[in-house]
């Protein structure tokens, strides 16, 4: 054959291209008489307007296969579409121009005829009365339960003003003083404790919280003791002595200093004086005992 190859192929893509134009060059034309423009139904009596045929828009051309190979055809879809248009598929130039003048005249038309607007019914301003605020109702208030009266602690009683001292001295005879040893031994014995003003007293109980009943001192200045030192010294005599106003029951607590005086006298061989420094008689004791009595009953005299 005179022909080669490639002439061959040149002749194919020729047909294929020709079988292509025509086959849509036909489409196009029988779509064309399906295809109308859509005119609002107020215009159609214009004059310058041709009323448009029946659309069916459901009715669709027929549709022709393309195989990959070929070359596609692209179409630009219209930009204004009716709402109730189908999906856009692909159409000639002419066509798609024909549908936006439509659309177009159809803007125009109604653009020109004034728009029925309702009226506006007069609002009426209707105020809302107050609504008076309920009154806060007030909460009870706690109930506070009496409680029964808390009784006070009784305070101690401040320390009187001193009006009066009892006075016996316990003097060591000439050549003979007591020893700091069996003194303090006795002392002890009887009650008495070493304590403030470094002196020794005699409380109601021993543990000595409670009320003073007496004290004992040196009788020999500055009248107090050192009882770190006090069983290897010796002692020419000691006082004892009762404050008054003092302890709640004085006539006993006058009694036992008077017991502990005559004890300590016999057993450490001492002499008892009153503050005058005489011999204490029995009649000298029962003196002191009246000075007592006498001094609480005047104590009583302003409170009755």
């Amino acid at each position: 054959m005179g022909l080669n190859l490639e002439t061959l192929i040149g002749i194919l893509v020729i047909l294929i291209l020709l079988i292509l134009a025509d086959g849509l060059r036909r489409m196009f034309r029988e779509r064309q008489g399906r295809l109308r423009m859509r005119i609002d139904p107020r215009f159609r009596d214009a004059p310058d307007e041709e009323e448009p045929e029946a659309y069916n828009p459901e009715v669709i051309g027929s549709a022709r296969v393309v195989r990959r190979g070929d070359i596609p055809v692209y179409q630009k879809a219209p930009e204004a579409a009716e709402p109730d248009v189908l999906p856009p598929t692909m159409m000639e130039p002419d066509e798609a121009v024909s549908e936006a003048r439509a659309v177009e005249q159809q803007s125009l038309f109604a653009g020109d005829e004034p728009e029925d607007v309702p009226e506006a019914e007069p609002q009426v301003r209707v105020e809302a009365e107050p609504v008076p605020e309920p009154e806060p109702v007030p909460e009870p208030a706690p109930r506070v339960e009496q409680q029964p009266a808390v009784r006070q602690t009784e305070r101690p009683r401040e320390p009187q003003p001193v009006l009066e001292v009892i006075v016996v001295h316990l003097i060591a005879r000439r050549g003979e003083p007591f020893a700091g040893g069996e003194l303090l031994r006795m002392l002890l014995e009887s009650g008495l404790r070493y304590g403030q003003m470094n002196i020794f007293h005699r409380h109601v109980k021993v543990d000595g919280k409670d009320q003073l009943q007496f004290s004992m001192a040196n009788a020999v200045e500055p009248g107090t003791f050192d009882l770190d030192t006090m069983e290897d010294k010796t002692f020419a005599g000691v006082t004892f002595f009762m404050k008054l106003p003092g302890p709640s029951d004085a006539i006993g607590s006058l009694d036992k200093m008077l017991s502990i005086c005559k004890r300590l006298a016999s057993e450490l061989n001492g002499e008892l004086k009153d503050e005058q420094h005489s011999v204490l008689t029995p009649q000298m004791m029962e003196h002191l005992r009246q000075r007592v009595q006498e001094f609480e009953r005047r104590q009583r005299v302003p409170s009755a």
